[in-house]
């Protein structure tokens, strides 16, 4: 689904420092939730600086900071291994998790051709394997998986949560995006298109209860049923996107930057009249009908307070409680 691979080598990642600096924004004071994502963010040189460097600035910059979050494809397993074991106990120290969800795009072979890279199940195994038994020593890594549905594994995802299952690992499966932004795969829109026999497949697994994220499942229902998808968002309020360039963005998916963090200041880009601009359609962009993205929407349910009550009326409270742990946001709340 992702064209990340082609930046050219020649378009180099910020330094160490410029990320340290923004991370000490008075801006991210009240921050909750740091996500690291990539490209494969274990195969920086300075990912355990980096770690390390965000628990000595929790207690006066961000002192509410509760969760890191990286996504990985698990196939450098030394690094992964090797980083996760560095910052597990300082992280435990500082009261925060660390949520490490490791791609996996089917069983097997699937996986292997999916990913386009030889023995990537194997990797991915042997990774996985490892941060299990880091887990039963430390509680606070927390581990799951990470499905992007294409064409070509819709018809693996009963599968795929099966595996899950039996290793106790949360789920985040959600169906591919196309944006210019994050991913830059425009491109691709013909090739990720879902026939219908692709569409029926993947209803049929959202109704079943082999999908645990209900909230999720009820958006993507009806966006795979209308082409329409309705969730709460808050992109712009209470999160930005940062990419590796230093380009900030309200959204990860629309391509709309605010600023750069190498000329301006975080507290001058989130004020600035383009932020404004977008915040004041946030929800309401032509690709908020069709976005799937699963995690802006986790955390809007924090803001969007009905939205939340909205559904425990729906699920119950003892299926809302659940819902809420699974999710990983009852930390916040």
């Amino acid at each position: 689904m992702c064209n990340i691979w082609k930046i050219g080598s020649q378009v180099t990642d910020l330094d160490l420092s410029v990320w340290m600096e923004l991370l000490a924004s008075p801006e991210l004071h009240s921050l909750k939730e740091l996500d690291l994502t990539g490209g494969e963010p274990f195969i920086r040189d300075d990912i355990n600086e980096l770690l390390q460097g965000i628990c000595d600035l929790q207690p006066s910059k961000f002192p509410g900071l509760r969760t890191v979050a990286i996504t990985t494809n698990g196939i450098v397993t030394d690094r992964v291994l090797e980083g996760t074991l560095k910052i597990i106990e300082p992280l435990r120290a500082r009261g925060i998790d660390l949520v490490l969800a490791c791609g996996m795009d089917g069983i097997g072979e699937l996986h292997n051709q999916i990913r386009n890279y030889p023995n990537a199940w194997g990797k991915l195994q042997k990774t996985l394997s490892g941060l299990q038994a880091i887990r039963k020593d430390h509680s606070n890594l927390v581990l799951g998986i990470k499905t992007t549905v294409v064409p070509r594994n819709a018809h693996a995802l009963y599968d795929i949560a099966a595996y899950a299952e039996e290793n106790e690992l949360f789920t985040i499966i959600s169906p591919r995006i196309i944006t210019a932004n994050r991913f830059g795969n425009s491109d691709l829109e013909a090739d990720l298109r879902f026939s219908s026999a692709e569409l029926e497949t993947i209803i049929r697994f959202y109704e079943s209860p082999h999908f645990a994220w209900s909230g999720h499942r009820d958006a993507l229902l009806g966006y795979l049923m209308t082409g329409r998808i309705q969730k709460p968002c808050t992109a712009g309020f209470n999160t930005l996107f940062i990419r590796h360039n230093g380009d900030v963005f309200c959204c990860p998916v629309i391509p709309v930057a605010l600023g750069n963090i190498k000329e301006q200041t975080l507290g001058d880009i989130f004020r600035s009249p383009a932020a404004d601009k977008f915040r004041k359609k946030t929800g309401a962009h032509s690709a908020c009908n069709v976005c799937t993205e699963p995690g802006l929407e986790r955390i809007a349910w924090l803001l969007e307070g009905f939205s939340l009550l909205k559904m425990m009326e729906r699920i119950g409270g003892e299926n809302f409680n659940s819902l809420i742990r699974h999710m990983g946001i009852d930390k916040y709340l």
